[in-house]
């Protein structure tokens, strides 16, 4: 595993990303209603464990953003009672 710093627009990119494949996804779901589909057979099994990873990924993620804004708020703080 590779751990590499995201700035703010690395997220945004990653994040349009995610929100691509979700478009995706819901077309093909808006088509099959629109054209009568019953039902599309797919292999969803490791789809899934990769969704169930990356929404863990995610979490823990953002409570590692969480720890780093406070930490740089009360960094902030101390420099401000300092001056």
């Amino acid at each position: 595993m590779t751990l590499k710093a995201y700035s703010s627009e690395m997220l945004d990119k990653l994040a349009l990303r995610l929100l691509d494949l979700a478009v995706i996804v819901r077309q093909m779901s808006a088509s099959g209603r629109d054209n009568q589909i019953d039902g599309l057979t797919l292999h969803d099994k490791k789809a899934l464990e990769w969704c169930d990873k990356l929404e863990g990924w995610a979490r823990r993620a953002q409570a590692d953003m969480e720890i780093k804004i406070h930490a740089n708020r009360a960094v902030r703080r101390a420099q401000l009672l300092d001056d």
